[in-house]
């Protein structure tokens, strides 16, 4: 009884006083305690962080620029710090960046920004106002960046929550990965070039 009791209240608070083994110890011990003169059993509750497919998407045909991006200073944050990146086209282009996290949701960052030939852009730039910040969970997440010669649609205005460049998306990874795929399909052959930027987020 005493195990279902702490792996229901660990399913039913997520991550909290239970998580870990440690946690679990101490959550087995208490309700033992409060059930009478039970021995306690030692329930170890495994807090899972959450996985999402982030897979590599690329246009059917080669393309005839390039656009690439890294983190700054590399592809690993630590909760809490800035989160800072860089993105470059080698031709004048209109450069669109979403994301997932590593709970599984996903943003658009930025839409047909325009930049120049092998021009590094900043993500938030300085003049954008914007403060990122590394949220929990740990796990890894991905950055899709995708580049065109003209500006380009990849969304409709039903899969927004709200408008702006920076906008929450009403759909789950998997579906996000099909409008991409969709939208891509329709784009000339050539006149679209897409980064993927996997990075990591572990916290102290």
């Amino acid at each position: 009884m005493n195990e279902r009791i702490v792996q229901s209240f660990g399913r039913r608070r997520g991550r909290g006083v239970f998580e870990g083994a440690a946690g679990a110890v101490l959550g087995a011990a208490l309700l033992g305690s409060l059930a009478g003169c039970q021995q306690p059993r030692v329930v170890e509750v495994a807090v899972e962080t959450p996985r999402c497919e982030l897979p590599h998407i690329a246009p059917g045909a080669p393309a005839s620029f390039v656009v690439e991006a890294w983190g700054v200073p590399d592809e690993t944050f630590y909760v809490g710090e800035p989160l800072r990146f860089q993105m470059r086209a080698s031709s004048p282009a209109y450069v669109n960046v979403f994301h997932v996290s590593t709970s599984c949701k996903v943003t658009r960052l930025l839409q047909d920004l325009p930049v120049s030939e092998t021009q590094i852009v900043d993500f938030p730039s300085a003049e954008s106002g914007i403060r990122a910040t590394v949220k929990p969970p740990a796990g890894d997440e991905a950055f899709y960046v995708l580049a065109t010669r003209e500006r380009a649609d990849f969304l409709a205005a039903a899969d927004l929550l709200g408008g702006g460049g920076i906008a929450s998306l009403d759909l789950a990874p998997a579906q996000f990965y099909v409008r991409l795929r969709q939208a891509m399909g329709r784009i000339g052959p050539g006149e679209l070039s897409t980064a993927v930027l996997r990075t990591r987020i572990i916290e102290h």
